[in-house]
């Protein structure tokens, strides 16, 4: 890391122009009930042709060493792997050979986002604004990366930024809701949300019925989860219900929509149906912490209370494991 510190400090000191493609380019406790997607801005899983393609890259670098084509493009299959430390280092190789561009530096910010540094991975994704101003993935990722480092004015700022260019993205819909929502600010957290999930809905309905590669959106549960447990905050289970279905109808297998929905029906006075969506959260995720403690406190309300203990126990029990890995 020290070593892409060393080999790009100059990137401060040279004029925009002077890099490829530069002239052409352009919590509180309210809160903590919210789910929201992993924060890392980069949501693509690892392809299992990553390791194929890193190693015809070695074999084409083995005849051409000091191509910066090649070396920029195997830090990002590293990248792409998750191995970020090595591809910082192909990074530093490359920029000693060729100035990056806007893409590139995203990508140093991506790998050092892998890291959990996020002081760092901002300090980057803003050098790339430098030479792009008006590119969307910096500007979306920035806001991730914001948010994370719970400066929740700047990433709303960033958030709008790619709106006010692409009004219909929707992820930047989605993390503008949840900034909103961050920052008390109820009734545009609420717009936003429900935006995403109009946004999502539409994506649904133009995905052609027999495609092999439907677009993500379409089977993506995180806009309807994220209303629904914001609407669940608010007490308003019943409006909640809907929303939370129709992520558990795109994700059967994912807890949180189960979990959301119990505490929907609890808050509506349905204990039964509550406590069967809670204890199908627990099969799908028995090391989380929260559901266990979800689910006790269902038990308890039923008079169950051995039940009630075991799961309490249970949550404790976790979280103490969580306190000593994180």
């Amino acid at each position: 890391m020290m070593a892409w510190k060393r080999a790009c400090r100059y990137l401060l000191l040279i004029p925009l122009t002077a890099f490829p493609g530069a002239a052409a380019a352009r919590q509180n406790a309210t809160m903590a009930s919210l789910p929201h997607p992993a924060l890392s801005p980069d949501e693509a899983a690892p392809s299992a042709q990553l390791p194929a393609a890193e190693a015809g890259l070695r074999v084409e670098l083995g005849k051409a060493p000091d191509s910066p084509e090649l070396l920029y493009r195997l830090a990002q299959v590293l990248r792409e792997e998750q191995k970020p430390r090595e591809s910082l280092t192909v990074y530093t190789q490359a920029a000693q050979r060729q100035k990056p561009t806007a893409e590139q530096l995203r990508s140093v910010a991506l790998d050092y986002v892998q890291l959990g540094d996020y002081d760092d991975a901002v300090h980057w994704l803003k050098i790339a604004l430098g030479i792009e101003p008006h590119n969307v993935a910096v500007l979306y990722s920035l806001g991730r990366c914001l948010y994370t480092q719970n400066h929740f004015e700047e990433a709303a700022a960033a958030f709008l930024a790619v709106l006010k260019l692409e009004p219909a993205h929707r992820k930047a819909e989605e993390n503008l809701g949840l900034t909103w929502y961050a920052l008390h600010r109820l009734p545009e957290a609420e717009a936003a949300m429900r935006t995403a999930v109009k946004l999502a809905g539409d994506a649904a309905a133009s995905s052609p019925a027999d495609s092999s590669a439907p677009d993500r959106a379409a089977s993506d549960p995180w806009p309807y989860l994220n209303l629904g447990s914001f609407l669940i905050d608010q007490q308003r289970y019943g409006e909640a219900m809907p929303f939370l279905q129709k992520a558990i109808t795109i994700a059967p297998q994912m807890a949180a929509p189960h979990e959301k929905l119990g505490e929907a029906w609890i808050g509506a006075g349905k204990r039964a149906e509550g406590t069967k969506e809670l204890e199908m959260a627990q099969t799908l995720d028995p090391k989380n912490p929260q559901i266990h403690f979800e689910l006790g406190r269902a038990y308890w309300s039923a008079g169950e209370k051995e039940k009630a203990r075991a799961e309490f126990a249970q949550s404790q029990s976790l979280y103490g494991t969580h306190s000593k890995t994180d």
